[in-house]
């Protein structure tokens, strides 16, 4: 599903689509992009519905290579538009009218909204009835009309709507109709808070359809000076958060793809802009296609967004703005430069924004605008020279991410009033700016906010910065080993609410996790850690140890307080070359319990995992043991155990890679993990995933397990390991399920695994949608039957079987059983398989069902 909307842009059109289908669109040519699009529609075996939402005019289908030819048989079409004319241009076979709401649906619809006030007395209810008979039969007007009058009981005020509904308006709207015009009109009528007002204004700022971030909105919002008496940038995003939330309410928002951002209905967004532009001085012409300055712009206006167009020139003459406070070039790629006059009448500007320009330099005149409070210059890929921002003495906010700037202003008066600075935050090249600001930082006395790539000098330069609400940086170079050196007061930093990212790593693992409040820490071998830096780790949820000397991590004596850890959501050990023991006793095991990630990485010393893993971290969802080649047991086995035991309650996700000495299965039959959805075995020692030795059946040990991902096993001789229990001989012949919800099962690289289950077990797994096997030299048959399963496994726990007499094991099965075996298996793969003679030998498996294929298969 792509939105459209009134800006065409088929390059957008065909990256969405792309992004649906699986895949990524590289190439910046219109018309590549569209041949591996038409590629990609016209091979894959699966129906493709394509839905392109809200078309203004015209959509050509072999611009973007939507195949028309294959239409009804492997691709669909769905458009909407709000104008038949369009259909009819675009030849759609069927055109299907969206009829407006009878009169008993919208009073339905409008008095779920305005809540039981309207049922509260005969009058009010026959002048609510006729309110919602103005909308039209209209949802949108019903919805934000009734939300605004949520509650309302007072006779006069719906007598009051009801006029003004009924009163004729001049209108230069097109596709915007009066029954629609007047309810949204009455909406903002009704809010009461100007603020609140100016908020849902500045939105429309941004083009059609846009995710608008609720942070951009509180820069603006404070540069503009629009949120008065708020001390701080964090109280000032609550007072914005909250406005928006109210806005939302009253259905003149609506939520934006994540929690950060929101968006405007197209409709409420045009009668806004209509608003804003007669009463509040706005002129949008946001993602219009401009390319040259326009004409018609009100001298003034006092808001002015230009953003998302294709302008390459401004104006060479000077423009006299003169109470201009907002202006927005965002987007305008083309745009290489401004006129050195530029800005000679601009005094009152106090937010710019010339993002996403290819702009190299600041003109001149850029000293003009003296009241300017908010720059952004982020991702202006060119810019080269910000000198020019040296007379911005109120210059609050800041943002150069993804700037390569070399030249930079000499003094650092103009850094006296930065509140927000933002200089990037990835694993892009740091720029000269790093050295800059790592040098000037400890001038701005009012920083509250900061993210950089690098900071190179002595960390208790930033210390001295008390402000601080959120620090962000990606590498931290401490010419003076700041970790180790006392170098704040005791109790003054960091404050308790600070947000921070920080690695002190010459290189950041960037895979770490971040937590959902941004307390992050990365931490590479140090001694005698500072309490500074201990008070810091109290308040860390996410936390990456490099390198560390200790043998121990949670222990009464390790070098990370206890507390520490009680916090944790996010944990990852990299590189202890001495570390043995994870957590040195049960006494300690209460500090992980909010574990939720778990990361041991190349820890070549550790033997065992954690003790009593079901009690020790109740919350952990995914975790990771990397490079451990002596680790011998990761889920500890208690042979006396009387049943089922739930081990890791939440864990959904478990990846194993280089645990060589790891011999035994990876689970036992009687231990469970009962959310397991994905596992990775990767070059490990293990003999199987599954052992069990009772003659009893028992529940499926993993019965949400959907992919299982196993590769490069050497030691490998089944998946699921059956061996004799005392007064069981037939215990191998148990029909035990396992595997009943998995869905993609890969296996790679196992030399020694003879075939992967036997019939009873296969049969159990009726979920099997894909199955890969490659490079696997003893492989005789997938499923062994029913008849040999009991030497298979006589072969297996000896050990010795070679590669010929496994596939000569395999006998046939009664061809009546097939149809129970992988009866939804659609993709099936199996390649350098020498020894393979069949899958399940003339039981057979129909092969017209399988939408996947067979190659290099020897025998």
């Amino acid at each position: 599903m792509v939105t459209i909307s009134q800006n065409k842009d088929l390059n957008k059109i065909q990256t969405e689509i792309a992004e649906c289908l699986g895949f990524h669109l590289n190439e910046e040519s219109v018309e590549v992009r569209a041949a591996k699009l038409a590629d990609r529609l016209t091979t894959t075996k699966n129906k493709v519905l394509v839905i392109l939402d809200d078309l203004w005019e015209k959509l050509d289908l072999s611009k973007v290579r939507i195949p028309r030819p294959q239409m009804g048989t492997t691709c669909t079409v769905v458009i909407t538009t709000r104008n038949e004319y369009v259909c009819e241009r675009m030849s759609c076979q069927e055109i299907i009218e969206l009829k407006t709401l009878s009169d008993e649906e919208s009073w339905c619809l409008f008095k779920r909204r305005t809540g039981d006030a309207v049922e509260s007395t005969s009058s009010i209810r026959k002048l609510a009835q006729k309110v919602a008979r103005e909308c039209a039969g209209l949802p949108l007007a019903l919805v934000v009309l009734g939300t605004a009058l949520k509650g309302e009981g007072s006779p006069e005020i719906w007598k009051t709507v009801l006029m003004q509904l009924r009163q004729s308006m001049e209108m230069d709207l097109l596709d915007v109709s009066k029954e629609v015009f007047q309810p949204i009109k009455l909406s903002f009528d009704y809010i009461k808070s100007e603020v609140a007002k100016s908020c849902l204004f500045h939105c429309c700022l941004y083009p059609e359809d846009w995710d608008i971030p609720k942070e951009e909105l509180m820069h603006m919002m404070v540069g503009g000076g629009l949120l008065i008496g708020l001390e701080t940038l964090n109280d000032a995003q609550g007072r914005v958060d909250l406005l928006l939330n109210q806005l939302k309410a009253r259905a003149l928002l609506l939520q934006g793809s994540s929690e950060g951002y929101v968006r405007m209905h197209d409709v409420v967004r045009d009668v806004a802009i209509q608003i804003s532009a007669k009463d509040h001085g706005f002129y949008v012409q946001a993602g219009q296609g401009w390319r040259n300055w326009p004409e018609n712009i009100d001298p003034n206006c006092r808001r002015l967004s230009l953003m998302g167009n294709d302008i390459q020139d401004l104006r060479p003459d000077p423009m006299e703005y003169p109470i201009l406070e907002t202006l927005i070039l965002r987007g305008n790629t083309r745009l290489s430069s401004i006129p050195e006059t530029f800005f000679r009448h601009m005094g009152s500007l106090m937010v710019l924004d010339l993002s996403s320009t290819g702009i190299e330099s600041l003109p001149e005149s850029f000293s003009f605008p003296t009241n300017l409070k908010v720059l952004n210059l982020g991702n202006c890929g060119f810019l080269q020279d910000i000198s020019h921002i040296n007379g911005l003495k109120k210059l609050a906010i800041l943002i150069l991410e993804g700037c390569p700037v070399s030249i930079a202003p000499e003094c650092v008066a103009w850094a006296q009033n930065l509140r927000f600075v933002n200089l990037g935050f990835s694993e892009s090249h740091p720029s000269s700016l790093d050295i800059y600001f790592s040098k000037v930082l400890p001038s701005c006395r009012r920083l509250e906010q900061l993210s950089m790539n690098k900071f190179v000098g002595s960390f208790q330069g930033l210390i001295s910065l008390r402000h601080l609400t959120r620090l962000f940086i990606f590498e931290v170079v401490d010419f003076d080993n700041s970790l180790s050196h006392e170098i704040v007061l005791e109790g003054s930093w960091p404050d308790q609410h600070l947000k921070f990212d920080i690695c002190f790593l010459e290189r950041r693992r960037s895979y770490l996790l971040f937590s959902s409040d941004r307390r992050v820490l990365q931490l590479k071998r140090t001694r005698n850690l500072a309490n500074w830096v201990k008070e810091l780790l109290q308040n860390t949820v996410s936390l990456l140890l490099a390198e560390f000397p200790q043998t121990e991590l949670i222990a009464a004596n390790s070098e990370i307080p206890l507390m520490a850890f009680t916090r944790m959501e996010h944990l990852q050990i990299v590189n202890w070359a001495n570390l043995e023991v994870f957590i040195r006793s049960e006494g300690f095991i209460g500090f992980v319990n909010q574990l939720k990630y778990l990361t041991i990485d190349n820890c070549p010393r550790i033997t065992w995992a954690p003790a009593s893993w079901e009690y020790t971290m109740p919350k952990l969802e995914e975790l990771r043991v990397t490079n451990c080649p002596v680790m011998k047991e990761l889920l500890q086995f208690d042979y006396k155990s009387p049943g089922p035991r739930i081990l890791l309650p939440s864990l959904k996700i478990l990846e194993l890679y280089g645990l060589h000495k790891l011999r035994q299965g990876v689970l036992q039959l009687f231990q469970c993990l009962p959310k397991l959805k994905d596992s990775k075995i990767h070059d490990c020692g293990v003999k199987c995933v599954l052992s069990f030795s009772f003659s009893e059946a028992l529940p499926d040990p993993l019965p949400t397990l959907a992919k299982l991902h196993i590769e490069n096993c050497p030691e490998m001789i089944e998946i699921i390991f059956v061996t004799d229990a005392p007064n069981a001989p037939n215990a191998s012949l148990q029909a035990q399920c396992c595997f009943q919800g998995l869905m993609h099962l890969t296996i790679e690289s196992c030399p020694r695994l003879s075939h992967l289950f036997s019939y009873k077990q296969a049969i159990s797994m009726q979920n099997l949608r894909r199955l890969y096997i490659r490079d696997c030299a003893a492989l005789g048959a997938v499923v062994i039957s029913q008849e040999n399963e009991e030497k298979a496994s006589a072969t297996t726990s000896t050990s010795a079987t070679t590669a010929t007499s496994a596939s000569t094991s395999t006998h046939v099965v009664r061809h009546e059983s097939y149809n129970s075996l992988f009866p939804n298996l659609r993709q099936l793969t199996l390649y350098d398989l020498p020894q393979l003679t069949a899958f399940h030998q003339q039981a057979g498996l129909p092969i017209d069902r399988l939408t996947g294929y067979f190659y290099n298969i020897a025998a």
